[in-house]
């Protein structure tokens, strides 16, 4: 078996988080070190800028018992007529970090697919996983997965890299990482609990506490595709978590949602400032949020919203299975009301647009970035 690696990364703080916190994770016992005797050929892609490569040379020397390691150049990818490293220092800051990641995990995809690789793993550079997350994913890739998604749980970078930094490169079980969210969450996750005030304006996550000290249920509608079988060609117009895996796998049955953090955990650590500027929201709202399915989602991301997920540091299997019952009605409630609102639709152009884009084929699918696009052109 093949499984070709992909990471994007460049600058000097953003390359030495990855190597402290994301590549040390990967390298815990549990992880990449545990799949050497698995008969898997990895080939690990770094795509950064040439002005980086010499700050991933420790990265590269703990690496290179378990990888080929093999470095992508923005300075070498042609984009309209010019570079990507051209295109990037002609781009607002606010978006680059998404189009330099959409461009190159697509020429990275192409390339897996050329070589004829198995499996494509895709990560963020901001990535940590529990020890025993990596077989845990070749496992159901093994099982007959075609993709295997994870939605990560976000932790405030200021408050959880000190109770990360010494434990992290040693391998941390999915429960003890947990603990560390539970005290270290970042606001974006926070905003999304049921009961949160203010609640946030975006809601592609919904958390409902089992209790304080035991953890929460997450339903989402984009999870993170974290492996996939590699398919030249495929294009995706937003990031890769809101339509990639729903593109590459026709059949329903051959995408494995991770349930459970005691099975693989993946963890971002964002700064506390991301996002701060947005808008603050109210109270849940059973209708907005039911609109916002409508307008953001595709009838096939309900694959993913079906399906509770865990993330567990303690508590009874009893207190969990309540909350998840109470959180799946809640979800399903969802639908019904954007059903009521879809019966509800004036039949104008625009509102057809985002008809197709619900009821269609992921195809049609009308990604928040596309559909904001067309809304410039109304």
């Amino acid at each position: 078996m093949r499984a070709d690696v992909y990471v994007t990364v460049w600058g000097t703080a953003f390359v030495e988080k990855y190597l402290t916190y994301s590549l040390a994770s990967q390298l815990a016992p549990g992880n990449l070190p545990a799949l050497s005797a698995a008969d898997i050929e990895f080939v690990y892609h770094i795509y950064t800028d040439r002005a980086s490569e010499p700050l991933f040379a420790a990265g590269v020397d703990a690496l290179a018992p378990y990888a080929e390691v093999r470095f992508h150049f923005y300075e070498d990818i042609p984009f309209k007529g010019a570079s990507l490293s051209e295109a990037m220092a002609n781009s607002p800051p606010d978006t680059v970090k998404h189009n330099v990641q959409r461009l190159t995990s697509l020429h990275f995809l192409d390339l897996a697919a050329e070589e004829k690789s198995d499996a494509a793993i895709l990560l963020d550079s901001d990535f940590l996983f529990s020890d025993g997350s990596w077989p845990a994913m070749i496992a159901f890739y093994r099982a007959g997965a075609q993709a295997v998604c994870a939605m990560h749980l976000r932790l405030d970078e200021g408050r959880a890299t000190p109770l990360l930094k010494d434990r992290i490169g040693a391998g941390m079980s999915g429960r003890d990482l947990v603990a560390v969210g539970l005290a270290a969450l970042h606001p974006i996750a926070q905003s999304m609990f049921v009961d949160a005030d203010p609640f946030t304006t975006y809601p592609s996550q919904l958390n409902w506490r089992v209790s304080a000290a035991d953890g929460f249920v997450t339903h989402t509608y984009f999870p993170h595709p974290l492996l996939t079988v590699p398919r030249a060609g495929l294009r995706y117009s937003s990031t890769m978590d809101y339509e990639y895996a729903l593109r590459a796998v026709r059949e329903d049955s051959a995408i494995h949602l991770v349930r459970s953090s005691d099975e693989l955990l993946v963890c971002k650590i964002t700064p506390a400032t991301y996002l701060a500027e947005k808008p603050k929201g109210g109270t849940l709202s059973l209708g907005e949020i039911a609109r916002f399915l409508v307008s953001n989602t595709n009838m096939r991301h309900r694959l993913f919203m079906a399906q509770p997920i865990r993330f567990r540091a303690s508590g009874t299997e009893e207190a969990w299975k309540e909350t998840e019952a109470r959180s799946t009605r809640y979800v399903e409630g969802l639908y019904q009301a954007a059903e009521m609102i879809l019966a509800g639709v004036k039949m104008d152009a625009r509102s057809l647009v985002f008809l197709k884009s619900f009821l269609g084929p992921i195809e049609d699918y009308a990604s928040p970035q596309t559909a904001s696009r067309l809304k410039s052109r109304m």
